[in-house]
């Protein structure tokens, strides 16, 4: 690490420590027991920045040729986890009703978003390398997305955040008619390496995998049930919760992004109704899923769609004589013969982690895509085309 590198990670962490100082406590907070926990990792944080540096995504740069000979079981080249070595502990499973999704590709650079309220604070439509994102402008800014209905029974809401600096503050709240936190996690915080969960008189705290600081690109999901709440980054179940009403029952969603100098910024935000546990996903004679995920443009399954394959190949495994089709729909976005391509591809990259990783036989599956030409919902807004890009199962009693 070069000298001037030295002296930025030493700033940064000395931010850190002082706004552990002189922040003010904010709606509910925290509660000063978990302070001293905060500024321990603080302290790791400074001692750790001085010895590593990360590029704009939060992981080593490194060679491919490292990269493999690196990798440890469970994980593929680069230090990707392989879908099958997620943690049965990551159980997250998107909701199917979108209620509101947003890219922010419909704002201008510099203006409010429009699908959002503000509550305080300055956020703006910023872009890097060619996205937009909700970024911090100001001190700090508190945001809630414009939806119709209160929080409902069973409800999923995920995005992804960024951080420049370890100094960064995204917070998620639950708020209760009147403006009162109801539940409130704290992502990055205190150097970015615990989660800090607090509804009512219940506190929480987890670090996160290996200690690491989540400088960089990350995808949170939050799945409410009921009561109960639980809260992922990336493949971890960071916070468990079976009864976060002691304050009263949440009907809104709150983001509280803290701290300019390390510019946070949250995108792809989706907020949608469900999910309830399904034991049979051929009750209704097809199973369509949003939890198989892929980057934008690309056919390699992520690590986050552990949940559904695994419920998947436990059927199939249980139930020996079924056969399956697996059909990729994308939305509008792009040309009609590239979606096409790209939908094939993708039915033929689930039907391969199934057969690879989960050791089901190859022979149980046909694969098929349809790009944008059978939409289950209009492509003129964000919602409609988040809802058109699926994955479905169809059983087939036959062999194929």
């Amino acid at each position: 690490m070069s000298a001037h590198s030295r002296i930025a990670a030493w700033i940064a962490a000395t931010i850190v420590l002082g706004a552990l100082a002189s922040a003010p406590v904010t709606e509910a907070g925290i509660g000063d027991k978990l302070k001293k926990k905060a500024q321990d990792t603080a302290n790791k944080t400074a001692n750790d920045a001085v010895d590593k540096t990360t590029d704009t995504t939060g992981k080593e740069p490194s060679t491919a040729a490292e990269s493999e000979k690196s990798a440890a079981p469970g994980e593929k080249a680069g230090g990707e986890t392989e879908v099958s070595a997620v943690s049965t502990k990551f159980d997250f499973v998107p909701g199917d009703k979108v209620l509101l999704y947003d890219d922010f590709s419909q704002d201008e650079l510099g203006d409010f978003p429009a699908h959002w309220t503000l509550n305080s604070g300055t956020v703006e439509t910023a872009e890097m390398e060619g996205e937009r994102w909700l970024r911090l402008a100001g001190d700090y800014g508190r945001v809630r997305p414009k939806v119709d209905v209160k929080l409902p029974e069973f409800w999923t809401f995920e995005f992804d955040m960024h951080t420049a600096a370890a100094s960064g503050g995204i917070t998620v709240q639950g708020i209760v008619e009147g403006n009162v936190s109801a539940w409130r996690a704290e992502l990055l915080q205190y150097g970015n390496t615990t989660v800090m969960f607090q509804a009512g008189s219940v506190t929480a705290q987890t670090e996160y995998e290996g200690g690491a600081s989540m400088v960089g690109r990350h995808h949170v999901m939050m799945m409410g049930r009921g009561t109960a709440l639980k809260i992922y980054v990336d493949t971890q179940r960071v916070i468990n919760v079976p009864d976060v009403t002691g304050t009263g029952v949440a009907t809104e969603v709150q983001i509280e992004l803290s701290s300019t100098d390390s510019q946070p910024m949250i995108t792809n935000v989706r907020f949608a109704e469900g999910n309830k546990p399904v034991k049979d996903p051929f009750a209704d004679g097809k199973f369509v899923t949003y939890g198989i995920y892929f980057d934008s443009g690309s056919d390699v399954v992520k690590a986050e769609s552990a949940p559904v394959l695994r419920q998947m190949a436990s059927y199939l495994d249980a139930n020996k004589t079924v056969n399956v089709e697996i059909v990729g729909h994308t939305d509008n976005q792009g040309t009609a013969t590239g979606n096409l391509d790209l939908s094939k591809r993708r039915a033929a990259a689930v039907a391969q982690v199934l057969t690879e990783q989960f050791k089901i036989a190859a022979e149980r599956f046909k694969t098929d895509g349809m790009g944008d030409t059978k939409p289950v919902a209009s492509n003129d807004g964000a919602e409609g085309r988040a809802t058109n890009r699926r994955v479905e199962f169809t059983k087939l009693l036959e062999k194929i």
